[in-house]
């Protein structure tokens, strides 16, 4: 069996990536996957860019990552666009430059025989702002597994970006999403990441979305402080 941790959308958020981190570590896993976002929203970007960078082992860009690094907005709304504004004003050229250094996406040989797992922030279709969620129509869900047949057969794809946990069977493929650590919106306040296990030659598999109490006041406070938007504190607070 080999297991892997993928997490995703830490948001600046180092009290829920600590806990995260740590769970990880008791876990033991022969590879952990990041599937971006580590700025934006939240009040500690440095310090997570520096947890982030060393937990990983196959990182992809997020798109919050990629607006830092390309100094370009124009997808944000007000709100977010203010929170990387700030970020940009505490971070180095070195930071913002190792943030745009991941690949859109990166494709991992799981198996023995055929079958490989492909990991992206958005969807392979549009790596920085595609939203795959549960209610899309089954040709959608076809649509991005038929776009990365273009590199290999891929029979599992790990996306993050909508920050909620996902699991979708479609024609014996799976499409997986870990949730959010720093920034849940699946009305639960709780961080999020995923443990997957699976037999290289027989392609068994067992997953586990993992939920962790943190200290969101901690957080919370710490934005308070810096004169964040209460939106944006309220909706830690709530996990919407």
């Amino acid at each position: 069996m080999i297991t892997l941790a993928i997490f995703s959308d830490v948001h600046a958020n180092i009290e829920a990536l600590n806990v995260v981190s740590d769970q990880i570590k008791d876990f033991s896993p022969d590879i952990t996957i990041y599937l971006g976002d580590t700025v934006g929203y939240g009040p500690n970007p440095k310090e997570c860019i520096k947890v982030v960078e060393d937990m990983a082992q196959i990182h992809v860009v997020g798109n919050h990552d990629y607006a830092l690094f390309t100094n370009n907005f124009i997808y944000f709304n007000p709100l977010p666009k203010l929170s990387l504004l700030w970020t940009k004003e505490l971070l180095s050229e070195q930071e913002i430059q190792l943030l745009g250094s991941h690949p859109f996406f990166s494709i991992f040989p799981l198996f023995i025989s055929e079958g490989n797992a492909m990991f992206v922030h958005g969807s392979p279709r549009k790596p920085l702002r595609d939203y795959v969620s549960p209610n899309l129509p089954s040709w959608s869900y076809n649509m991005f597994f038929e776009i990365t047949r273009e590199f290999t057969e891929i029979d599992f794809l790990f996306l993050g970006h909508t920050h909620k946990p996902l699991h979708i069977v479609n024609e014996k493929k799976h499409l997986f999403n870990p949730g959010s650590v720093g920034q849940p919106r699946d009305n639960d306040p709780r961080a999020s990441f995923m443990i997957f296990k699976i037999n290289e030659k027989s392609k068994d598999f067992e997953y586990e979305h993992v939920r962790l109490e943190y200290d969101v006041d901690t957080t919370c406070n710490k934005m308070e402080d810096l004169q964040f938007h209460p939106f944006l504190i309220n909706r830690l607070k709530r996990g919407i």
